[in-house]
């Protein structure tokens, strides 16, 4: 089993005053190569972040925001369908109030997408913020895949490259050369807290981030092989 993230960057247009814009032809595109055991993660973008940005975390705020979550899971199942895949959304605001791992498992063998995405949780008796990526990492602690992959709107690119490997020798520049968004309307860290979710979960499995725009990419990530920037789990 494989988990895949793709990037609210990829799937909507967050530029800033952007609201909620899907990007239709990448979201159906993505839902053609999906293929074999997979969980799908995926970002909220100009769906979720520009509630959060204007009504904070008030009652209009977190009903305002997880309102827009569903409706581009909505989205994204219904565009699954049509690529043939059967999609099963699972909300993290009523998943995360009492998880159940092992029915993720089994509807994977049956042949079933989980779809999740950021939204809003409510634990330790208030609410917040829980980016897809952290969806990831949980899912990646509790259901230990054989490999994770965020497809966002680039791989890791420091100087105008693209960082293949991060290891223990350039970690440190890489994370330094990584700022979190600007320019976009994001409140989960941009790419730097992309890979420093990435980081804690290559101590379970192999991580990929890598660009959803690439030919094909998904169903090579899918298939094993390596794309964009690999953090690898020996790091």
């Amino acid at each position: 089993m494989r988990i895949l993230k793709i990037g609210g960057a990829l799937i909507t247009d967050k530029s800033e005053g952007a609201f909620e814009v899907a990007r239709l032809d990448v979201i159906e595109s993505i839902s053609r190569q999906l293929d074999g055991e997979v969980i799908l993660v995926h970002g909220v973008g100009s769906f979720g972040h520009p509630h959060v940005k204007r009504y904070g975390l008030s009652r209009e705020g977190v009903a305002r925001t997880h309102h827009a979550c569903l409706k581009l899971n909505s989205i994204v199942c219904e565009s699954l369908i049509r690529a043939g895949k059967h999609p099963l959304p699972v909300h993290p605001l009523e998943f995360f109030s009492n998880p159940n791992f092992d029915f993720l498992r089994s509807v994977v063998e049956e042949g079933f997408i989980p779809v999740m995405h950021g939204d809003i949780v409510y634990e330790a008796g208030r609410f917040r913020v829980m980016s897809g990526d952290e969806v990831v990492r949980i899912l990646a602690e509790k259901l230990r895949p054989e490999a994770v992959g965020f497809a966002s709107d680039t791989a890791v690119v420091v100087d105008g490259e693209v960082v293949e490997l991060v290891h223990s020798g350039n970690v440190d520049s890489v994370l330094e050369a990584t700022s979190p968004a600007s320019g976009k309307a994001d409140v989960t860290g941009g790419m730097r807290g992309k890979l420093e979710e990435a980081l804690r979960i290559a101590r379970i499995c192999d991580v990929y981030i890598f660009s959803g725009y690439e030919k094909d990419v998904i169903r090579r990530f899918l298939s094993g092989e390596h794309v964009g920037t690999k953090v690898a789990k020996v790091f």
